[in-house]
C-alpha cells in the first residue's frame, strides 16, 4: 500500500467539540485515531445537567443548523430522532432600548419603522449602498469603525453592539471586522455595499438546494451531542491522560503522556492539537523546535471571561411574556448583564411545571471585573437587571452559576499576527496540526464542520509533505 493510501495513526489532543469532530472525521476517513483528554470527561464546556427539576446547559444552549454538512453529521451520529426544534417564538429577539426590551424587526417593512433606531438613523442606513469603499483595504478595521462608516452610529449601538456582546462577549471597538465578520467585509469589497452584497448572494443562490436554518437542541440537551460522539469514539477516547511531551523521531511523532503515576509513549504519524491556545506552552518538545516564541506569543491571544447565571422563577412572578429567544443589552444602556436567554420558552422540559428558566450572561470584555464577583453578588446583579427588564419582583426559586475565565477567543485588530503564528508552527513542525475555536471559529456549527476540513488538510499534507512513517 502506498503512503498516500494506507491508513495513518493519528493522535488528537483534547476532547472538546473540536477534538471530537476532528477525530470522528479522521476515523470516518479510515485512519486509526487516539484521543487524549486531560480531564475526566469529553465535551469541554458543552455539558447538560439536571438540578432540582431544571435542565441546564453549562456552555452553549443551542445549535444552529444552516448547512448540509452539519445536518448530515447529525444524521450520521444517529441524532435525527433526538432533535428538539426551538419554539417558534424563538424567532423573536429583544434588544433593550431606553431600559425596555424592544423586539428586533423581523422584516424589511418593520426595519423601516423600528423604534430601536431614530428616523434619522433609519434614513442613514437606507443610503448604505451609496457609501464608498474603505480607502485602504489593507488596514485592519475595527468592527465599530466599519459599521459606523457604512450604517451609522445608532446601528452600531443598538443592532451590532448587543449581538457582539451576546455572541462574542466582546467589544466591537476592538474586534477586527475582517476576522470576526468576514462576510460583511467581503460584500463591501466585491459589491461595494453590504446591502448590495447580500442581495447578490440571495439572487445567485436561487435554485440551489438549501438546508433550512434550524435552531435546535436535543431531548436531553446539547450534552446529547457529546454522548453521540463518545459512543462512536469510545475505544479511541482516553480520559485523564494529559500529554507531557511531543518528540519528533524517524518514525513520526512520539507522544509522551501521563497515565496514573507512570509516563508512557506512543508513536503517531501526525498530531492534531485541539487544546486551548493558552495550554500550548505547557507542552514540551524534543527533537523539534517551534519557531522562536511563536507558541508563547500565540498563547497570548485574548479571551473574554464570562459567567453564566442560571435562574429559576415562578412563572407568575415574571410579568414579561418571555415570547422570544431572549434579550440582549447594548453597552449604552448601562446594565450589569450582557443578556439573558428565555430557556424554558425555547425548549420543553427545561424547568419544572409552573416555573421558567433564564440563562443570564455577565462579564465579557465589556465588564470583565464582574466575573470576579462572588456567587451571591452575581445572582444579585442578574436579579436586579432582570427585575427591571422583565418585571420580576420576587426572589429566584433556583440559582446555579458556571464560570469561565477564558470563555471565547477574541479576533481583535491585529489578529493577522496570531494567524501567522499558527501557520509558522505548522510549517516548522510537519505532521503537527492546530485546531480549535481560536483556529476555526467560535460557534458550535463552525467546529462541527471543521472536523471534515481537518481531515482534508491531513490528506493534502499526505499528498505534499514527507512526514509519514516509512
Amino acid at each position: 500500500m502506498s503512503p498516500s493510501s494506507r491508513p495513518l495513526k493519528i493522535a488528537v489532543v483534547g476532547a472538546g467539540i473540536s477534538g471530537l469532530s476532528t477525530a470522528f472525521a479522521l476515523k470516518s476517513a479510515g485512519h486509526q485515531v487516539a484521543i487524549f483528554e486531560s480531564g475526566d470527561r469529553a465535551g469541554g464546556p458543552i455539558a447538560s445537567t439536571e438540578k432540582e427539576g431544571y435542565r441546564l446547559e453549562e456552555g452553549p444552549h443551542t445549535l444552529l443548523v444552516r448547512t448540509r454538512a452539519v445536518a448530515a453529521l447529525l444524521d450520521e451520529l444517529g441524532l435525527t430522532d433526538r432533535i428538539v426544534e426551538a419554539n417558534d417564538a424563538a424567532s423573536r429577539r429583544y434588544v433593550v432600548k431606553n431600559g425596555r426590551p424592544t423586539a428586533l424587526p423581523s422584516s424589511p417593512a418593520e426595519a423601516l419603522t423600528t423604534p430601536l433606531l431614530s428616523p434619522a438613523a433609519r434614513l442613514r442606513a437606507l443610503f448604505e449602498p451609496l457609501v464608498g469603499r474603505f480607502d485602504d483595504p489593507h488596514i485592519d478595521e475595527t468592527l465599530a469603525h466599519f459599521v459606523t462608516r457604512r450604517l451609522g452610529p445608532e446601528v452600531l449601538d443598538y443592532l451590532v453592539d448587543p449581538f457582539v456582546g451576546g455572541i462574542w462577549a466582546g467589544d466591537p471597538h476592538h474586534l477586527s471586522a475582517k476576522h470576526a465578520f468576514p462576510t460583511l467585509v467581503e460584500w463591501e469589497e466585491t459589491a461595494g455595499s453590504i446591502v448590495v452584497g447580500a442581495i447578490k448572494k440571495m439572487l445567485t443562490s436561487r435554485g440551489e438546494e438549501k438546508t433550512p436554518r434550524r435552531l435546535l437542541s436535543f431531548d436531553k440537551g446539547l450534552g446529547t451531542l457529546i454522548e453521540a460522539f463518545t459512543d462512536r469514539l469510545e475505544s479511541e477516547l482516553r480520559v485523564n491522560t494529559p500529554i507531557r511531551k511531543l518528540r519528533r523521531d524517524d518514525n513520526g511523532w512520539r507522544v509522551i503522556y501521563q497515565l496514573g503515576k507512570a509516563r508512557r509513549g506512543e508513536t503517531f504519524d501526525a498530531v492534531f492539537l485541539t487544546i486551548p491556545v493558552h495550554a500550548l506552552p505547557d507542552l514540551e518538545w524534543e527533537n523539534a523546535t517551534p519557531p522562536a516564541n511563536s507558541i508563547e506569543e500565540l498563547s497570548t491571544l485574548p479571551y473574554a471571561p464570562c459567567n453564566l447565571v442560571h435562574l429559576g422563577f415562578l412563572r407568575e412572578d415574571v410579568q414579561h411574556p418571555l415570547d422570544g429567544l431572549g434579550v440582549l443589552i447594548p453597552r449604552v444602556e448601562n446594565f450589569h448583564i450582557l443578556g439573558s436567554l428565555f430557556i424554558s420558552t425555547m425548549f420543553p422540559d427545561r424547568a419544572p411545571e409552573g416555573h421558567v428558566q433564564l440563562a443570564t450572561f455577565i462579564g465579557g470584555t465589556r465588564q470583565p471585573q464582574h466575573t470576579e464577583a462572588d456567587d451571591q453578588t452575581l445572582i444579585e446583579m442578574a436579579c436586579l437587571d432582570l427585575g427591571r427588564l422583565l418585571g420580576i419582583d420576587a426572589d429566584p426559586q433556583f440559582a446555579s452559576i458556571t464560570r469561565y475565565e477564558r470563555a471565547i477567543p477574541q479576533f481583535e485588530v491585529g489578529h493577522d499576527v496570531y494567524r501567522d503564528h499558527m501557520s509558522d508552527i505548522e510549517a516548522h513542525l510537519p505532521g503537527i496540526f492546530l485546531a480549535g475555536n481560536y483556529h476555526d471559529g467560535i460557534s458550535v456549527p463552525d467546529l462541527l464542520e471543521a472536523g471534515q476540513h481537518h481531515a482534508s488538510r491531513l490528506q493534502d499534507a499526505i499528498n505534499t509533505n514527507d512526514f509519514l512513517r516509512r
